[in-house]
């Protein structure tokens, strides 16, 4: 039971994991009326509810009646997704949106360029804890001179407002290469520091790019790994410094950024005049090294 209520001593007992969130609300014994509050709702309490009155007398058979309600406790999904599938021999485009861990499920709808898509295949899932995924897929023929825009808006019941999420179809631009941590004069890189290099493109682009990446025209460093648009160095060392080249491919086009990476000084990260173009060079932090090599190097030669 969730919870019992004995009128004649005016108490009410809750039970197992709904003891101090259940509770009554306008209990009149008179009147023999109450409702059930629940507090701090949970998905595990969706599920049918049965009120159960029993009427005892003193030389009369019980007496029992009852009446149910269903409870659907609402859980606002993740914001939708985008993954995409595109056959170059065809130009079909398949577009699959996806909305997790809702209940109920979400109302997913499509838009093409603003315009209403009516022929999308739905399905709704049900994940191990019990929240309903749901899930709608496209399908378009496209072609390398178009450039579509694609949106995926979700509804439900638990949100203020809908969500989306859009892609267009296109060939990648490169619009530079960050370096995490940034280089400063004050912090530049060092030797054992792991260094991430983001290889930026448009947001929203489809086909999903494929990166490729390359260290002063040759493949990466032994030491890095790729993790879709970037590259992992793992402590870093003097000999990773270099021209790192990021390549973004997809089944519209290719794009190609450089950056210059030194370890153990500082660059200035300066952005290519070509619109997917990003380079750098070595900033005063560096001269200042040098300098100080040069004073140390004279001194020795006096003594």
């Amino acid at each position: 039971p969730v919870l019992i209520w004995d009128y004649d001593y005016g108490t009410a007992y809750a039970y197992g994991l709904y003891r101090n969130r259940a509770s009554l609300v306008n209990a009149n014994a008179d009147q023999l009326d109450a409702s059930l509050r629940l507090t701090n709702l949970q998905f595990t309490d969706n599920g049918t509810y049965e009120c159960v009155a029993v009427a005892r007398g003193s030389g009369v058979a019980p007496q029992e009646e009852a009446v149910t309600m269903e409870l659907v406790a609402w859980v606002a999904p993740n914001d939708p997704i985008i993954t995409d599938d595109y056959n170059p021999n065809t130009n079909n485009l398949t577009l699959t949106c996806t909305s997790y861990t809702g209940n109920p499920a979400a109302n997913l709808t499509w838009y093409r360029d603003g315009s209403r898509i009516y022929n999308d295949s739905i399905e709704v899932f049900t994940s191990w804890r019990g929240y309903l995924d749901a899930q709608s897929t496209i399908s378009a023929i496209v072609n390398t001179g178009q450039s579509p825009t694609f949106q995926c808006v979700a509804n439900h019941p638990a949100f203020t407002s809908s969500k989306s999420v859009s892609v267009t179809l296109g060939a990648p631009s490169v619009s530079a290469i960050n370096i995490s941590p940034t280089p400063t004069m004050e912090e530049p890189l060092l030797e054992h520091d792991d260094v991430i290099l983001t290889c930026m493109t448009q947001d929203g682009i489809v086909p999903e790019p494929v990166y490729e990446w390359q260290h002063d025209g040759g493949p990466a460093p032994a030491n890095a790994q790729r993790y879709g648009n970037q590259l992992k160095i793992f402590s870093a060392q003097v000999e990773d410094s270099g021209t790192y080249t990021c390549t973004a491919t997809n089944a519209m086009g290719t794009d190609t950024g450089e950056v210059l990476l030194v370890v153990g000084g500082f660059i200035d990260i300066i952005q290519g005049p070509q619109g997917g173009a990003s380079t750098s060079t070595m900033g005063p932090g560096a001269w200042v090294g040098v300098a100080l090599a040069a004073a140390v190097a004279v001194f020795v030669l006096v003594l």
